[in-house]
């Protein structure tokens, strides 16, 4: 069931909503004028209906994509209905498309016509509408003041005289030369910005004669102009996904937080908006840099679209845009700053505006099966070398974010250094038996297998605690060499789609882990070595060497720094230090 929180903080945008039941699978599609106060409508106590009751048992999240306005959303709800075929929706039974009208610009004579099927043919394409009866009383109104033709080019060539429409004033007769071409020209570039929704001449004159009918208390021919009126107002009202009609683009919007970018782009096929996605990039790079590298790979693989539109301008755009036309030529890449791009950046930039940032919990929980949405998550790493010098490691995320300052080193005090099962139950259970480090996690991650995993558990039912847990390794037999994860419980590994955000996610946890690990070896051989050498210096006991160990990180440091520096150290004097730095010297020169 989706909680009050979520349900309080959806958009009041007109847009689309998707339900989702526990598996991620979309089984409802609707559309609303505002999403919030529809999506409260159906958990309103009262009376239901039957298959209301049945959807509402099965929702378990939902997600929207805003659109312009409500027109737009109808067109995308049977665009995602159609794709998804959802449960609880009455899908269409014929599958039919919503209709366009179409004119033939390249033609000499272009015709006017109507047509369910879109196609790239330098035709230019005005719709989809949805009502096929507010087409076709609109081209009867359309052919009254635009008498463009409406045969077939089969018809037109074999034609030696004029049909019925030029009788009655809605055909100019090209067919038989009753125009020249440049006049014909003329009355489909007024047609042309009329369809574009540039000339409300038309509707003016409507409002004066439903005005004129009114007055003269023909209420009859009122009422039809002002059918006909609405009719052509729902027709040619401005949406921003059918702009540039016919065209295919996607429109990108990127924001940069920390240590991530996060992304949405909006497919547009054959000037529709047919889908949305969102993506979450781990990444300490730049964003503009972070964007470009990630672009370059999404198309590596995908359809490239007539235009690219981008809400941020990129430095290297010349050479993505020249990359892309290797694949498609005539791409456009488009910036934020670029002619017509406003709206569109605008529209895209809302949406990335509303992935919710508990979406990421929310996917954890689903997707690993946890009992609770994590807020903090402590990754474990066991690190050695050779054997030497064992120690387990605890890296820290809040809100998916890196805690530093929490992070921790254990070093192995019982555990042989060749059990590495071993070793970790030991780092759990100094780490859940420890009052003084709370809070306790509500997600461990596990860098090892089922035998660190089987660990965990045990330590947990010990320490009477109970974080979800779960452990990613390399896996075995075709998965060898890559990543997968272990859940308790589960015979076999739970295998997501490297492109996955959840799977993402674990993955740089878990090199962060592996980092902190590397970086805490190479910080404590330093001090090995420092400590080893440091002895055998006259003068120089433990409490003193505590002091170096403290100031300086390696022998190198020592060497290089100042008599008169080393002198003023707590405890120090000229003739300590003097010695420090000639035992040094001594010891470089006999390496040498």
């Amino acid at each position: 069931m989706i909680d009050d929180d979520k349900l309080a903080n959806l958009p009041e945008s007109p847009g689309v909503y998707m339900f989702r039941d526990k598996d991620d699978k979309i089984i409802y599609v609707g559309k609303a004028k505002s999403i919030r106060d529809r999506v409260h409508s159906y958990f309103v106590e009262g009376k239901r209906e039957g298959w209301t009751e049945r959807l509402l048992k099965n929702i378990d999240d939902v997600s929207v994509v805003l659109t312009g306005n409500e027109k737009e959303a109808f067109l995308l709800e049977n665009n995602l209905i159609k794709e998804h075929q959802p449960k609880y929706n009455a899908l269409l039974k014929d599958d039919k498309t919503y209709v366009s009208l179409r004119l033939s610009v390249k033609d000499p004579f272009p015709a006017l016509s109507v047509t369910r099927d879109i196609k790239e043919d330098g035709a230019l394409y005005f719709g989809p509408h949805p009502s096929v009866r507010d087409v076709k009383d609109f081209m009867k109104i359309v052919q009254s003041l635009y008498p463009v033709r409406r045969c077939k080019d089969a018809v037109f060539r074999k034609r030696t005289r004029p049909c019925i429409l030029f009788d009655i004033g809605k055909c100019t007769a090209p067919c038989v030369g009753n125009i020249d071409e440049t006049s014909y020209r003329a009355i489909v570039h007024e047609l042309m910005d009329f369809l574009s929704g540039k000339n409300e001449k038309l509707l003016k004159d409507l409002e004066g004669q439903i005005e004129k009918a009114a007055a003269e208390w023909d209420f009859e021919r009122a009422r039809e102009k002002r059918e006909r009126y609405h009719a052509i107002k729902r027709l040619v009202e401005r949406q921003h996904v059918h702009e540039h009609l016919g065209k295919n683009r996607d429109v990108w919007a990127v924001l940069q937080e920390e240590g991530r970018i996060r992304m949405v782009v909006l497919n547009f096929r054959r000037g529709v908006l047919i889908s949305k996605r969102s993506f979450l990039q781990p990444s300490s790079l730049d964003a503009g840099d972070a964007f470009s590298s990630f672009l370059f790979q999404y198309y590596a693989t995908r359809h490239v679209p007539d235009e690219i539109i981008l809400s941020e301008e990129l430095e290297d755009m010349p050479l993505l845009e020249q990359h892309l036309r290797e694949r498609r030529r005539g791409i456009r890449l488009l910036g934020p700053h670029d002619r017509g791009a406003g709206d569109m950046i605008r529209l895209a930039v809302e949406n990335l505006h509303e992935v919710e940032p508990v979406v990421l919990d929310e996917a954890f929980r689903r997707v690993l099966h946890l009992s609770k949405t994590p807020t903090r998550i402590e990754v474990y790493d066991i690190s050695h070398t050779g054997g030497a010098n064992p120690s387990g490691i605890m890296v820290v995320f809040e809100g998916f974010k890196p805690r530093k300052d929490a992070y921790r080193v254990f070093h192995i005090r019982e555990a042989g250094s060749e059990d590495d099962v071993a070793m970790m139950s030991e780092v759990l259970t100094r780490r859940m038996s420890d009052e003084g480090m709370r809070p306790l996690p509500d997600l461990v991650i596990l860098d090892g297998g089922k035998g660190q995993l089987s660990a965990a558990l045990a330590v947990f039912r010990t320490a009477r605690v109970n974080p979800d847990v779960i452990s990613i390794a390399k896996g075995q037999g075709r998965k060898r060499m890559e990543d997968v994860l272990y859940l308790p419980f589960r015979k076999n590994p739970l295998l997501l789609p490297k492109s996955s955000p959840v799977f993402k996610e674990i993955v740089r946890m878990r090199d962060e882990a592996h980092r902190f690990a590397i970086a805490s070896h190479k910080k404590w051989k330093r001090r090995e070595d420092l400590s080893s050498a440091l002895p055998r210096i006259a003068g120089v006991g433990k409490k003193r060497m505590t002091l170096l160990l403290k100031e300086f990180t390696s022998l190198d440091a020592i060497r290089e720094a100042d008599v008169d520096l080393i002198a003023t150290l707590p405890g120090f004097n000229r003739k300590v230090a003097e010695e420090i730095k000639r035992a040094l010297s001594q010891s470089n020169q006999s390496n040498q």
